[in-house]
């Protein structure tokens, strides 16, 4: 498996991942925003106690996010749009909409100088295993997964303020898992499709036993499938967060609970008012007082330094002018980082591991 192309589609799978979790951890606030209702699902959803493996296993098969917002039981759903609203709120609108920008450039970056990159990587890495052409492809889908970012309701903090979370999972996240297909063909043996896909239907659910609006099932043949679990194992305690869908995904016996006419983990409805205090503490205290003016200060000045050196970057036609506008926005980060010092700093140890010259050797 190519670690180049390995990297790309794990960068992917972790947006979507990252995008499920923050349906785990939401506020439940008075003011309810507007939803855009999402459109019907196309076929009817499994609406028994086994949907909660059902509808993830349906999700991965038709690459449709938008099937674990409907897991959701409409309050939650409310409460998750409520997060994400002051979420959005709490961020300072300068600072969202200047990374988004910086975001765009290196999306646009990655399309436009995909040769002189892969050059630049492969002179300064010593080689990462993928042919320059796999590695060019796969710059490409990053570039394509940073402007569908960019391009959604999340690009603006106008318009990220009354995001629909169902309606971003049925634009973007299809586009994102898209991007994942696109990203597994350039594998030996396509394993999104042949390995993961295809495995789909050895797995099994039994509802063992059931009362009113409790029930105990049985999930058996779930492949141990690598790329899932170093995703997952990104997240410290994922397999214990009750993600709807995504930690269910396990064999053994689990207990499931009907809540407004949705099944969903028994702990996750157990935790669910404590879960949603914490997070509303957190984002209306803790994030809102996060950035100070000075802090705020430093982070735009990194950004504009980025944004310099990604404008020089596009204009680059060798690989010398890419690597010298590179290099040039990393000094001005490093500076407005206050990490240009012998000490020097997170940043600059990672570009030294990436072995760019002048920031050590990579490791």
């Amino acid at each position: 498996m190519k670690g180049y192309i390995h990297l790309t589609k794990n960068v992917l799978l972790s947006t979507l991942a990252m995008g499920a979790m923050l349906l785990a951890g939401c506020s439940q606030q008075n003011n309810e925003p507007q939803i855009e209702k999402a459109a019907a699902p196309k076929a009817q959803l499994p609406g028994g106690a086994d949907s909660v493996v059902l509808i993830p296993i349906k999700l991965l098969e038709e690459e449709d996010p938008k099937l674990l917002w409907e897991m959701l039981p409409p309050s939650y759903q409310t409460d998750v749009a409520n997060l994400i609203q002051d979420f959005v709120k709490n961020m300072d609108q300068q600072l969202w909409d200047k990374l988004f920008g910086v975001l765009s450039q290196a999306g646009l970056l990655l399309n436009d100088k995909q040769d002189l990159i892969t050059a630049m990587i492969e002179q300064n890495l010593g080689g990462t295993g993928a042919s320059p052409e796999e590695m060019q492809q796969s710059l490409e889908t990053m570039g394509k997964m940073l402007q569908t970012i960019v391009e959604s309701d999340l690009g603006k903090h106008a318009t990220a303020k009354g995001m629909d979370p169902g309606k971003f999972l049925d634009e973007t996240g299809k586009e994102l898992f898209k991007l994942i297909a696109q990203t597994s063909k350039l594998e030996e043996g396509d394993p999104w499709n042949n390995e993961i896909k295809a495995k789909l239907k050895d797995i099994k659910v039994e509802i063992v036993s059931q009362e009113s609006d409790t029930a105990t099932i049985s999930v058996s043949g779930i492949p141990d499938l690598p790329d899932i679990d170093e995703l997952t194992a990104m997240f410290p305690g994922f397999d214990d967060s009750e993600v709807p869908g995504l930690s269910m995904l396990k064999n053994g016996e689990q207990e499931v609970v009907k809540v407004e006419g949705k099944w969903i983990p028994k702990t996750m409805a157990d935790g669910w008012k404590d879960t949603m205090s914490e997070a509303s503490e957190m984002i209306n205290n803790d994030l809102k007082n996060m950035l100070g003016p000075e802090e705020k200060k430093q982070v735009m000045n990194i950004m504009n330094a980025a944004q310099m050196g990604l404008a020089g970057a596009a204009k680059a036609k060798t690989q010398e002018e890419l690597q010298m506008a590179m290099m040039q926005a990393v000094m001005g980060a490093l500076m407005s980082a206050g990490g240009g010092g012998d000490g020097g700093g997170l940043l600059q140890d990672g570009l030294g591991e990436l072995g760019l010259p002048g920031f050590g050797e990579p490791k």
